[in-house]
């Protein structure tokens, strides 16, 4: 009899304490995003002016070095997302990626699952626009 009380006041304990056991989890839902990976400095100041693209990789990873957050810009939903766990993006600084992994709305801040490259970052500058491959009668 002892033990059914037992199994019994551990499911209520399980049930009343396990709801609130990880209150870190509140407004975090799992996302896959595909953006650019830069320092946090550049990106929040290019987002200011509404911009969401890539930033200079070479001076991402500079800043970085100098202790500057890696973000990943979000160009579909305007927005930056700290990198949480740091270490999973470090080798893509300025790449072109997709995560996958939980994004803590309050904070802005993305916990990395998975990161997959895409593509480097090219730098626009300089480069001749490419010609139209239609030919004039």
């Amino acid at each position: 009899m002892y033990t059914k009380q037992i199994i019994v006041i551990s499911a209520v304990a399980l049930g009343t304490f396990g709801a609130g056991k990880f209150p870190q989890e509140t407004g975090t839902k799992v996302e896959s995003i595909r953006g650019w990976l830069s320092d946090e400095q550049c990106a929040r100041g290019r987002a200011e002016g509404g911009t969401y693209t890539a930033t200079n990789a070479q001076c991402a990873k500079e800043c970085v070095a100098k202790g500057k957050k890696i973000v990943l810009i979000d160009p579909d939903k305007k927005r930056i997302l700290l990198i949480g766990n740091q270490a999973e993006a470090k080798k893509h600084i300025g790449d072109y990626v997709e995560i996958s992994g939980k994004v803590d709305e309050k904070s802005q801040t993305l916990e990395v699952s998975s990161l997959k490259f895409l593509d480097s970052n090219h730098a626009m500058c300089g480069v001749p626009p490419k010609k139209s491959q239609t030919k004039q009668p």
